[in-house]
């Protein structure tokens, strides 16, 4: 029993917990879970991560490399750790996969190059939505965060959060689609995965 399962949402939707709430829920399905994250910890991901803290990365051609370092990354995720854990017969479950870099990076770079650069990604078979209002997903950044990162304005947030459905729509019918509430509180996360997920798996 294997499937390959994307969790996306804003900065502030509470991911990492449902993350691993859905682990924990899958576990008591009987799912043998491997949990991993974009970026990765692999050489391309750790460069990203350190372009994203900075904050005088305004430059369009900044946009453009990182967008290719992030589909770089996502070759590596691929090829080191997503397809050799299936064929281990796990369930994969990621912490943003390439609906984030269309939603994040077309706010500053061509949405359609974003998807052309991204051709060779494996769909996932069940994408998971959190979808929350921009007041919760500020208010979750402004408690949890020391420092905001180059995403985390309420206008881009704005901004990412309509990507996001336009993405989705046109990868409607492509795969299983999950929508969790990212409203609700942490404790209620897990029943909210239960309920959703029912005739899902």
């Amino acid at each position: 029993m294997n499937m390959f399962i994307a969790v996306e949402g804003i900065d502030g939707s509470g991911k990492s917990t449902t993350v691993k709430e859905l682990e924990r829920y899958l576990k008591n399905k009987g799912h043998n879970v491997f949990l991993t994250a974009e970026p990765t910890n692999m050489q391309t991901g750790k460069q990203i991560r350190e372009l994203l803290a900075k904050k005088d990365n305004e430059s369009p051609l900044v946009h453009e490399m990182l967008a290719l370092m992030f589909a770089t990354d996502r070759i590596e995720h691929l090829r080191e750790e997503i397809r050799p854990a299936l064929k281990q017969k796990k369930t994969v479950v990621t912490d943003r996969y390439l609906f984030s870099s269309i939603a994040y990076q077309s706010t500053r770079v061509n949405y359609e190059w974003i998807k052309e650069i991204n051709r060779f990604a494996m769909l996932p078979d069940i994408l998971v939505f959190i979808d929350v209002s921009i007041d919760k997903a500020l208010e979750r950044i402004s408690n949890f965060r020391h420092k905001k990162e180059l995403y985390e304005t309420r206008e881009f947030l704005e901004q990412i959060s309509s990507n996001y459905k336009k993405v989705i729509s046109e990868f409607e019918g492509m795969m299983k689609i999950v929508y969790l509430d990212g409203n609700v509180e942490m404790d209620e996360i897990y029943s909210d995965i239960e309920k959703k997920f029912e005739g899902v798996l």
